[in-house]
């Protein structure tokens, strides 16, 4: 009986340390549906930041999804410096920023717009068609004394409805230190987001941040 309360004293034991570990993971990961946020104990939230157009297919959609996750960011209480302030810069500095703009750029950018962290993305983004078919409305049976309906051709026409949708994937962001370059924290969701609920991803993103943030500091 002795050699049994031990054991069991031991699985206890084991169970606890299990526990443990998977609420420190769970600490690194941000709560948003699909989002995972992992931050480092360095990271200062208290320093302004820019988000740098995100990389991807298109770059009028890589300046609009980097301009809605600057405004979800001030909302989640984030120090942002606004579009136009960088637009100013990179016209008196002669220079072009655009999703494909590589990093150190974007770090020199950064630097030149006082800000102590630059936040980079990008996505990945498809167009997936769906066929509707609606079938024709069959002639109702023939009843003695009314008139036959007329026969139908060979191969009754059908209505087919395209619709063509798009999807976006893959969203990935990335803060980054101006002086050092190294990435300070980075959120990501591998879910599948069409156009009017990608923007509500970036929102989950931002508040997941703010969170796993908060969560972080307050272990210290």
């Amino acid at each position: 009986r002795q050699r049994q309360g031990r054991e069991n004293t031991d699985v206890r034991g084991k169970m606890k340390k299990l526990l443990l570990t998977f609420s420190a993971a769970f600490i690194l990961s941000g709560c948003g549906a699909g989002v995972r946020t992992v931050v480092r104990q360095e990271f200062n939230q208290a320093g302004r930041m820019a988000v740098m157009p995100f990389s991807g297919k298109a770059e009028d959609v890589g300046l609009s999804l980097s301009e809605a996750f600057t405004t979800y960011l001030m909302e989640a209480g984030f120090e942002m410096i606004e579009r136009a302030q960088i637009e100013n810069i990179l016209k008196e500095q002669k220079l072009s920023l655009s999703g494909g703009t590589d990093m150190e750029t974007m770090v020199q950018i950064g630097k030149l717009a006082g800000v102590d962290v630059v936040v980079t993305g990008s996505y990945r983004m498809r167009r997936e068609e769906i066929r509707t078919v609606t079938k024709p409305v069959q002639p109702a049976p023939f009843k003695p004394g009314k008139r036959r309906p007329p026969k139908p051709g060979p191969g009754l026409p059908v209505n087919v409805r395209v619709e063509s949708n798009t999807v976006f994937s893959g969203l990935t962001v990335k803060f980054v230190d101006v002086n050092t370059g190294r990435v300070l924290m980075s959120s990501s969701s591998e879910k599948d987001y069409d156009a009017d609920s990608v923007n509500k991803a970036l929102a989950a993103m931002a508040r997941s941040i703010r969170k796993t943030f908060d969560k972080q500091k307050g272990g210290k």
